[in-house]
């Protein structure tokens, strides 16, 4: 089977097969013999039957029993729609390979609503669907112009209803409600936090007990109208199975948190109980029967698959499936002796410093705390376990979490952020790296346990935080890359040029599957933990970067980040993080384009408060100087979505009066680069009140996106960087990756799944090594390290690296320089836009900031969506507004424009040696 996805994220070709199964179902006639007029189809034949099934005959019931629904007490309204969508599902996957049912999320239909996919409205007055796959005409005929694609079959002339059916035969009809009658976030919130089994089937299929009355599953075949809206001809509408397996998605949610074996056996209505049988899958039992007929149509023999009873269903996955809002990750933290050599930049002037440990650990909880803010908002819920490792020299992998060491994250739970820091307060590092040994453990311990790794094909997660070099224990190359072919891996280098090995993290990421996201991380500074794990997270929930930066504020000043969003965001995903780790230190505030503050603390910085009818649904939480928010459209009005938010971030702020402006090329200084001015390493050998923020360092800029931030006359206060992390989940994606081969280069890509964009530019900023740091140490003899550098308990390095360069730097402050410079940014005959690197010979890691920003179209596609051949790119034309060649398409001077801008980040490691040089120049040297 597979994985069930969220219709909306679909891309053309899986939404295609989709369409192609049901059509192809649609025209396959179970009596191809039989008069024309008494013919029916195989769909046709699953609208009677889940008729059939609400009027039905059982032994030893004296009333009729429907079987699939009827509200309170009605238990197997969710197993039997189980059991029919996985019926459903196989026989769609006999005329497409593959193809899995995809789920509605009701707080916001209108993508699906498409003449390429599920089909538009009705018309007007007739509530006929009259264009797409399921017109009441097949495409290419006058009333419905679509293009006729070549699977279509010559028999199938219209999506019709047979005359069996009476006055439901016929044209598809629809007539949709408004949007703002949808289903809140808010009511799935509070039917997946019901504490029973009764209360949560009521309330998903009938709204009881829930605080805005909304009868969700009964409602929805109302707001939907036509077909939808008939007892009898639900399911011959398409969406009929989406509807239910969004609501089968909510129930594995819910079984999920801790309700796995729940199911009533007694006190609901006849049929309905634990091990009660589901008709029509009776396994031949006698007895069982229907009151309805529709002309010829007559029930299947299911008798072959045996009796199916409502228990039987309760393990979805043991059915095949599953579905992409449940997510597993697997978290291995490196706890040997190195980790207790000093972070060289914790990111706080005035603090003192910490170890590699207590960063990372923080880092943990930190992702942790955003776990749990994701649970909270029913978005998605995150299966994880956290071990730590290390050689002492035997291998030594413990386990975080006591008992089972995996398990869903929420606050309270067992797993949980509270759990963790707790149990990790006791641990300390010592030891050796088995780097090989402890990838392969975390891989077997904590990723492929979980539901017994069913579906096979499910992608699953897998973050490694080490500080450098694998010491002990097998060699990489024991694991064959590939090995882990379903788990995405994750790899952080944390620590300096000179101590981490990243060939190793790069072996390691080769061990899974390869995604178009950055994988490896690099860095020495606290704030690359929190990206590392920020972004591990966002992935495998489904979220991509849209804005990434770093700001150091001065005592009393505040800043606005402006983050501009479209129609293509469905949700977005912020994290925060004051560098102090003081809740009280900070001030963050929320506005929406329409200027209303949807989030808020604090006092001092007010905003409107008009409404529009529906407001984006918030879930945020804070801890520890760290802000998470999880910001769902939830049907909220184009006003109150789509433009610019505005981020507001105060530190140590008694007055919101002095404001930060900074200036493109600051947010986009690449966080893993370090300090972008002053000090690189020496500050370790400075008392934290000594210490020279870097916005007080001054410097000659070195291109024009090297500009200074403004001052504010706060500059003698103490200072504290803040890291801020935007994901959206979004139909607008774009990627950067980064290529080593005869040169460097970076690379980004968009992946539109609805819309097209134009008038693209963009900016790219380069922060390199300016000296082999490593060789730098190389050179030392042993008399010539510093004592205080020397790591006691640690058998993977005799010293700390940060230590060492902090001494050398202080003899030479040149080694803290840094390669910093603007790339030129490219596109060929309509290609991504990409910058190459000149002069790459130093080793170390190579980070690129970039910034991006056009013009989106929801309306019209184009030929970027579409896969190209052969790696050839679209047709294009020239924009008047920019340079660079934007795909030909539908879209005019009234489409409906909205701009997005994007700042992406990505590093990656040169090893000694540089680019490999082209063979022509290898031999003429």
């Amino acid at each position: 089977m597979g994985i069930r996805k969220n219709a909306k994220f679909l891309t053309t070709v899986e939404q295609e097969a989709f369409v192609r199964a049901c059509v192809l179902m649609k025209a396959d006639i179970v009596n191809p013999a039989a008069p024309a007029a008494d013919r029916y189809s195989r769909w046709d034949e699953l609208v009677a039957l889940h008729r059939m099934i609400q009027n039905a005959n059982a032994p030893g019931v004296a009333s009729p029993v429907n079987f699939g629904h009827g509200g309170t007490g009605a238990f197997s309204f969710l197993s039997w729609h189980r059991y029919f969508l996985y019926r459903i599902e196989l026989a769609l996957q006999s005329y497409v390979p593959g193809v899995m049912i995809p789920y509605w999320d009701w707080t916001d239909p209108a993508p699906l609503m498409t003449g390429t996919f599920l089909g538009p409205d009705g018309a007007a007055g007739t509530q006929i669907v009259t264009t797409g796959y399921f017109a009441a005409t097949a495409p290419g005929t006058p009333t419905n112009p679509m293009a006729v694609p070549s699977w279509w079959p010559a028999s199938l002339t219209g999506w019709q209803l047979p005359a069996a059916f009476g006055g439901l035969a016929g044209s598809l009809t629809r007539a949709l409600d408004p949007v703002a009658s949808l289903p809140s976030v808010t009511d799935l919130q509070e039917t997946l936090a019901k504490a029973a089994y009764p209360a949560f089937q009521a309330a998903i299929e009938a709204g009881t007990g829930l605080t805005s009355g909304h009868q969700m599953h009964n409602a929805l075949h109302g707001w939907v109208g036509g077909h939808m809206g008939s007892l009898t001809g639900s399911p011959f509408d398409p969406l009929f199975y989406l509807h239910h397996c969004n609501i089968d998605r909510l129930w594995a949610m819910w079984q999920l948190d801790g309700h796995a074996t729940e199911y009533p056996t007694s006190g609901g209505k006849p049929q309905h109980h634990r091990t009660d049988v589901m008709y029509p899958w009776t396994g031949g039992a006698a007895g069982y029967s229907s009151n309805l007929t529709f002309g010829t149509i007559a029930m299947p023999d299911f008798s072959a698959l045996g009796a199916q009873h409502n228990v039987d269903t309760l393990d979805h996955r043991a059915l095949g499936y599953s579905y992409d809002t449940m997510a597993v990750i697997g978290i291995g933290l490196d706890r040997t002796g190195s980790m207790l050599g000093m972070t060289p930049d914790p990111m706080t002037v005035s603090a003192p410093d910490v170890t590699k440990w207590e960063a990372a650990r923080r880092g943990v909880s930190a992702f942790l705390h955003d776990c749990e803010v994701v649970y909270a908002s029913g978005a998605t819920y995150v299966v994880t376990g956290i071990e730590t490792f290390r050689s002492l020299p035997a291998n030594d992998f413990t386990a975080v979490f006591p008992g089972t060491p995996y398990g869903l994250v929420k606050s309270g739970g067992a797993y949980s952020r509270a759990v963790f820091d707790s149990v990790a307060a006791g641990m300390s590092p010592a030891g050796g790296t088995p780097l090989a040994d402890a990838l392969a453990d975390v891989e077997a311990r904590l990723v492929a346990p979980p539901f017994g790794w069913v579906p096979a094909d499910e992608p699953r997660f897998l973050a490694m935080l080490t500080d450098g070099l694998l010491t002990s224990g097998a060699p990489l190359s024991s694991i064959a890359d590939g090995a882990f072919a379903n788990t995405a891996i994750f790899a952080m280098g944390f620590g300096t040029g000179a101590d981490v090995d990243y060939g190793t993290l790069a072996a390691m990421v080769a061990k899974g599957r390869t995604l178009t996201t950055p994988q490896v991380f690099h860095g020495e500074n606290a704030g690359t933990i929190d990206k590392f794990y920020s972004n591990a997270l966002a992935r495998a929930i489904g979220f991509t970067t849209i804005f990434d930066p770093v700001l150091e504020l001065f005592e009393g000043e505040h800043v606005h980040l402006d983050l501009e969003v479209t129609s293509a965001e469905e949700a977005l995903f912020l994290t925060v993080q004051g560098m102090d780790f003081d809740d009280a230190s900070w001030r963050y505030h929320l506005i929406a384009p329409d200027g209303v503050a949807d989030y808020g603390d604090g006092d001092g910085h007010t905003h409107r408060t008009a409404h529009a009818s529906r407001r984006p649904h918030v879930t945020a939480r804070r801890a520890d100087g760290r802000l998470a928010v999880m910001l769902q459209r939830d049907s909220a009005d184009a006003s109150a979505w789509v433009g610019t938010w505005r981020l507001m971030i105060a530190y140590r702020a008694r007055e919101i009066d002095a404001m930060v402006m900074p200036d493109l090329g600051e947010l986009m200084f690449p966080v893993a680069a370090g300090p972008v001015r002053g000090s690189r390493f020496a500050r370790l050998l400075h008392k934290p009140a000594a210490r020279i923020p870097a916005r007080s360092v001054v410097a000659q800029a070195r291109h024009p996106l090297d500009v200074a931030p403004g001052a504010t006359n706060r500059s003698a206060n103490r200072a504290c960087s803040v890291v801020v992390n935007v994901y959206a989940r979004t139909r607008l994606r774009l990627e950067l990756s980064a290529r080593l081969g005869d040169q460097l280069s970076f690379e980004l890509r968009p992946e539109l799944l609805a819309g097209s964009i134009h008038d693209v530019r963009g900016f790219a900023r380069l922060v390199a090594p300016a000296h082999d740091l490593a060789a730098s140490i190389e050179r030392l003899k042993p008399s010539q390290i510093p004592r205080r550098a020397l790591l006691r308990g640690s058998l993977s390095r005799p010293f700390d690296a940060a230590l060492v360069l902090a001494a050398l730097e202080q003899k030479s402050p040149q080694l803290a320089a840094l390669r910093d410079e603007q790339l030129a940014v490219v596109s060929h005959d309509g290609g991504p836009m990409h910058a190459h690197v000149a002069r790459v010979e130093l080793p170390g890691a190579y980070h690129v900031g970039w910034y991006v920003e056009g013009a989106y179209c929801p309306e019209h596609g184009s030929a970027t969506n579409a896969p190209h051949h052969h790696g050839m790119a679209p047709p294009t034309r020239r924009s008047k507004k920019s340079a660079l060649p934007v795909p030909i398409d539908d879209c005019g001077p009234d489409c409906r424009w909205e701009r997005f801008a994007r700042i992406l980040g990505t590093s990656i490691a040169v090893p000694r040696g540089g680019a490999k040089k082209p063979a022509r120049q290898r031999k003429r040297r």
